[in-house]
């Protein structure tokens, strides 16, 4: 009986050791909170330095933040990358950074990293590929291409499941 009683115990304690889990849980309902990987953390600061710069129209931070050899490579566009100096220059006076950076995911290949994510826009959103070069212990804008994220996708649908002909016995 003392085996039992002992096992019960273990048992509610468990279960009240749980509840304010569970009860935690519950609170958040059916929103996700999405996990943010180190990576993640970082090029979403770098990319809020860069929107900062733009609506400061800082040209130093700005600057410091690209590569010397930063060039725009957009969809609308793909042959005409805009140099560093007249992205800077446009981005500048416009002093129009974007808004939301959502659905970041980061690769890094060692020495370049590239962060991809959706942007929110005054015409709807974009979809933007930084390459992000490691430059010592810093990371620098190399190339940033970007397209409206409303776009037809780039690989085809599932085609519809063929609709089974009944056998005839």
């Amino acid at each position: 009986m003392r085996v039992t009683f002992a096992a019960g115990s273990a048992l509610v304690s468990a279960l009240l050791l749980a509840a304010p889990t569970a009860a935690a849980d519950a609170k958040t309902g059916d929103v996700s909170v999405p996990t943010v990987t180190r990576l993640v953390k970082v090029f979403l600061a770098k990319e809020a330095s860069i929107g900062t710069a733009i609506r400061a129209a800082d040209s130093t931070t700005l600057g410091a933040l690209l590569a010397d050899d930063f060039e725009l490579r957009e969809s609308t566009r793909p042959a005409s990358p805009v140099p560093r100096d007249e992205w800077m220059r446009e981005a500048l006076a416009a002093r129009t950074a974007g808004g939301e950076i959502r659905s970041m995911a980061v690769h890094d290949f060692g020495s370049v990293a590239i962060a991809s994510f959706t942007q929110s826009i005054a015409s709807g959103s974009r979809f933007v590929v930084d390459v992000w070069q490691a430059s010592g212990n810093d990371w620098k804008l190399a190339v940033r291409y970007s397209s409206d994220a409303r776009g037809v996708r780039s690989r085809a649908e599932p085609s519809p499941r063929p609709q089974e002909i009944p056998k005839k016995y």
